[in-house]
């Protein structure tokens, strides 16, 4: 198919002068760009392709120049982006120096705020409104949010904001039935009745038109206004939200754009708040899509017209599948353990645990915060509670960590942060690399990471009998690991160091100056690296940390006898990281070490393949090499590290 349409649009403003016939043409032009550039690049397919009306009509009845458009997550807004001026640089979406998978103001005056997490939106409509007016400008604020982001209390926190300030805002509440993985909870179960109740609204304007009519007298005016409240109630299938002070009017048909323009264009004229209530279907106008949303939800390396998969070379475990068989072992041993997740049991890896014990596995939906909050009330109980996180998500339950699980001492609750450290494509919204800086200043918190699958495996396993303890239980063990395989390597004998809290391991000792401490899987790089120089290698000392808190002091004042220079290695941003642990032992103890560390720069980390952002910041096997013959005076280079000399002092 050409694509003429498509390419020949300059503005949003465009779209006003096509007929029908075109604007179909048009919508199947985006689903076709759409397909052929996430086959190629990766990226968010199920959702775009369900809003390619819904994004059409948005443009076509506002000018969102001087109106305000809001995506929330933003991962459904390539339909908005292709509109907005970047259908040229469409298909470098989600790679290095290419065009975020999500709303950028960098790219586009069209994109407001940059957004990635889901729930948000609403909350910066409602100030964007506010702002402007006080500031006395009359524009219209448009909020696009899925039915899976309302699980998330943030959204309700904001909608009573919202109605408190009778704030000049629409909410289109986009309605598919569906979050990454299967919906859950009660509003879903509400939104499905609203779904199926399109018989309600005629019914509701038939019923106001007659009581209306009726002859009430004046004395009887109360009464008919507390009728018409009551019957409104009983027929209106959004009364929730008028109860929250919305405006409420749908469900409309999301795929039908001239019914979706008629609508928006009545809401338009209203200054107060406003739920548009659109139902559409994730993976609508291509049937591989809407058959199996969840697969095509984030997919690549398909046929843009069949949907089949190409094949795929043979890959080595990867740390979600490493978790999932640990959880069975430990669910088959101990029946009290339970796992939970936040809307993300297939990528956490817990989609088998819940197939095998159904009664055993909870998703609370997009509620991270309820989350922390609800593991403790499962433990409280007497359940051994697995809390299974992604590193970016988890921050965002950081408060309940602490009064939830810190506070209380010594629940001994294993959390895990899968995707932590560098995750590609996703970007800046997405990176895992903050949780050991957040998390290791509360007292009673486990930080640890393994250096490879066998690691990970006993490290659980760890946990889950530390909490068994009656004396020594943490408040909360955290275990963290990245998006990428398990490392296939063979340590030396040496490096076979059972389990306890606080331990390293030291997988090699050398007679230089140089030893290496990395945390997590930067064990299995640094270890490469060793075996590729050869003598030179052996001379130099190799610990996996395991720990970033309890740090194995001990071990580093040993070492410290018989070496001058320290050379940390972590995927995490470098201010608060595991370096800083190592920097601080040091100073501690009064220790005559150099410390270099290498990390993750302070700084926003952008969209590119997670083998391209290691390389950038030094993470990678070769700056790895670079920054170790450096150290030992054999090269200049420039890495992402900082280097703290720490002498012995009086």
């Amino acid at each position: 198919m050409t694509t003429s349409l498509l390419d020949d649009l300059l503005t949003p403003g465009d779209l006003r002068s096509l007929d029908e016939e075109q604007l179909e043409q048009l919508a199947e032009e985006i689903r076709q760009r759409i397909r052929n550039t996430v086959t190629a690049t990766g990226g968010h397919l199920s959702s775009n392709l369900g809003v390619v009306e819904l994004t059409l009509a948005l443009h076509r009845t506002f000018d969102f120049l001087s109106d305000r458009l809001l995506w929330d997550v933003g991962h459904q807004a390539y339909v908005h982006k292709l509109l907005t001026g970047r259908r040229d640089t469409f298909h470098t979406l989600r790679t290095k120096d290419g065009i975020s998978g999500f709303p950028d103001p960098k790219e586009s005056v069209y994109d407001i705020a940059k957004v990635g997490h889901s729930s948000t939106a609403i909350s910066t409509g409602v100030g964007l409104a506010e702002g402007y007016r006080v500031r006395g400008q009359r524009r219209k604020t448009v909020v696009v949010v899925g039915d899976g982001a309302m699980t998330g209390g943030m959204c309700f926190e904001a909608l009573l904001n919202a109605a408190e300030q009778r704030t000049d805002l629409l909410v289109v509440l986009n309605d598919n039935g569906n979050f990454i993985d299967a919906p859950v909870g009660a509003l879903h179960r509400y939104l499905d009745g609203i779904r199926t109740g399109s018989a309600f609204n005629k019914l509701r304007q038939r019923f106001f038109a007659v009581l209306k009519r009726m002859p009430w007298g004046d004395n009887l005016e109360r009464v008919a206004e507390s009728a018409e409240a009551a019957a409104h109630r009983m027929v209106s299938p959004g009364y929730l939200f008028e109860d929250f002070g919305f405006r409420y009017f749908g469900p409309f048909d999301g795929h039908n754009r001239a019914e979706l323009e008629q609508a928006l264009q009545r809401v338009a004229q209203l200054r107060e708040p406003v739920l548009l209530h659109v139902h559409s279907k994730k993976g609508g106008g291509w049937e591989p899509a809407l058959a199996d949303p969840l697969t095509y939800h984030g997919p690549k390396g398909f046929d843009p017209e069949t949907g089949e998969f190409h094949p795929k070379a043979a890959s080595r475990q990867t740390w979600g599948e490493v978790f999932t068989e640990t959880m069975l072992e430990l669910a088959a041993e101990d029946e009290k353990l339970v796992a939970v997740t936040a809307a993300m049991p297939s990528g956490t890896g817990l989609r088998t645990f819940a197939k095998e014990y159904p009664q055993r596995s909870y998703d609370v939906g997009i509620c991270e915060q309820h989350s922390f909050g609800f593991v403790q009330g499962l433990t409280l109980a007497g359940l051994h509670p697995v809390l299974a996180h992604y590193s970016t998500f988890a921050q965002r339950g950081y408060d309940q960590l602490f009064q939830e699980l810190v506070v209380q001492r010594d629940l001994g609750v294993v959390v895990t942060l899968d995707r932590a450290g560098l995750v590609g494509e996703d970007g800046e919204t997405h990176q895992g690399i903050y949780d050991i800086a957040w998390a290791r200043c509360f007292p009673g918190v486990v930080c640890a990471a393994p250096k490879d699958g066998p690691e990970l495996h006993a490290l659980l396993r760890w946990a889950h009998e530390l909490r068994l303890q009656d004396e020594n239980r943490p408040a909360a063990t955290l275990i963290r690991y990245p998006k990428e395989e398990v490392p296939d390597v063979t340590w030396p004998c040496s490096a076979t160091e059972p389990i306890a809290i606080g331990r390293a391991e030291l997988i090699q000792e050398g007679d230089g100056p140089l030893m290496i401490w990395a945390y997590g899987p930067m064990v299995a790089r640094a270890y490469e690296v060793l075996q590729e120089m050869g003598e030179d290698g052996t001379a130099i000392t190799l610990v996996n940390a395991r720990f970033a808190k309890p740090f194995d002091n001990d071990l580093l004042s040993s070492l410290a006898q018989s070496h001058s220079q320290v050379l940390t290695l972590e995927d995490h941003a470098l201010p608060g990281g595991f370096g800083s642990i190592v920097a601080e032992a040091a100073s501690d103890a009064q220790l005559p070490l150099r410390i270099t560390r290498v990390g993750i720069r302070d700084e926003l980390v952008a969209h590119a393949s997670r083998k391209q952002q290691l390389a950038d910041h030094g993470l990678d096997v070769q700056g790895i090499r670079t920054t170790i013959e450096q150290l030992l005076g054999r090269k200049n280079s420039s890495t992402s590290s900082s280097s703290i000399p720490f002498e012995r002092t009086g």
